[in-house]
């Protein structure tokens, strides 16, 4: 908040750094823009980026001072052609005396600035930082009194000790044919939960929140909602396990990566990106829900929040995202 409160004044005095506020899905950063909101009063505009693809004139015929624009990245779309709004948004931003603040999603902020230089026309970057589990335990715990609830402990099975090494499969394409190439992976879950054993020697709610750091890999609006399905007022179960790493082609593997740039997708979007794979949106899409990585609501497909560490883990190792 320092830093946009010294952009916006530095602004009035002349000097005009735009802003761009970078996340990963989920964060949650509206009590940040409501924040800028309230203090600009009535001098700003507030738009969401998607209403910009059937109106961009809303910019043009604003003489707000200051142009709030949400999720910024939605100005895209990985295909020919999908490209045309966003350059026409940068030019705008670049040609504009205005100050821009704006949200990007941070997996489409890097792609974007590797093949746009986006970054150039955004001068103050502001990348949100994970939590580590003492920040998330006083943001979670700031509405309860000291002892109201009971953390319990979880009792796990021992009967069989967790492998590191598990079997797994790649599929390529070949002559028109699908093939199936059989290969080791190391289990990740296996190894934290190896690594990690112990953790019972310690107080219950100090373990639930280290475990909760973790899997939700610090951020706030995961850790929420991970938050919530352990609560049962006034007790918290300490239930939160590690997800199996994800074994997708991939084919399958780029499909998702276009659902976690975005947060959501309408299928009829990712058609488009996905028509010179051969890939159909609507088998990719049901495939990405019965592994638990999407859901599926109407025409829209959206990451799951829980999802989220996972997939980002196993796009970078399949080298689809930085």
């Amino acid at each position: 908040m320092e830093l946009i409160e010294k952009a916006t004044k530095d602004f009035e005095e002349g000097k005009r750094r735009n802003i761009a506020v970078i996340s990963d899905p989920f964060y949650g950063e509206s009590e940040l823009l409501e924040w800028v909101w309230e203090r600009a009063g009535g001098g700003a505009l507030r738009v969401k980026a998607g209403s910009l693809k059937e109106d961009f004139e809303i910019l043009e015929r604003s003489s707000a001072k200051i142009a709030i624009v949400e999720e910024a990245h939605r100005l895209y779309l990985r295909k020919i052609g999908g490209f045309d709004l966003m350059d026409r948004f940068i030019n705008f931003v670049s040609s504009s005396e205005r100050l821009f603040i704006t949200t990007w999603n941070s997996f489409s902020w890097k792609y974007l600035d590797e093949v746009l230089g986006i970054g150039q026309h955004f001068p103050m970057k502001i990348e949100l930082p994970g939590m580590d589990a003492g920040k998330i335990r006083d943001m979670l715990l700031s509405g309860y009194e000291e002892g109201e609830l009971t953390f319990l402990e979880e009792e796990e099975d021992e009967t069989e000790e967790p492998k590191i090494l598990k079997r797994s499969s790649f599929k390529i394409s070949l002559l028109g044919e699908r093939i199936e190439i059989p290969r080791p992976e190391v289990d990740l879950s296996s190894i934290r939960s190896r690594f990690h054993k112990g953790e019972e020697k310690r107080p219950p709610m100090e373990i639930f929140f280290g475990k909760l750091a973790r899997i939700s890999d610090g951020n706030p609006g995961v850790a929420e909602l991970l938050w919530k399905e352990a609560l049962d007022y006034p007790e918290v179960r300490n239930s939160l396990i590690d997800l199996p790493s994800i074994d997708l082609d991939l084919d399958d593997s780029f499909a998702l990566n276009v659902i976690l740039s975005m947060g959501s997708v309408d299928l009829a979007a990712l058609s488009e990106v996905l028509e010179p794979t051969g890939t159909s949106a609507e088998r990719a899409a049901a495939l990405l829900e019965e592994r638990g990585l999407v859901f599926i609501d109407g025409e829209v497909v959206s990451l799951r929040a829980e999802a989220l560490k996972r997939t980002a883990e196993h796009l970078r190792r399949a080298r689809l995202v930085w």
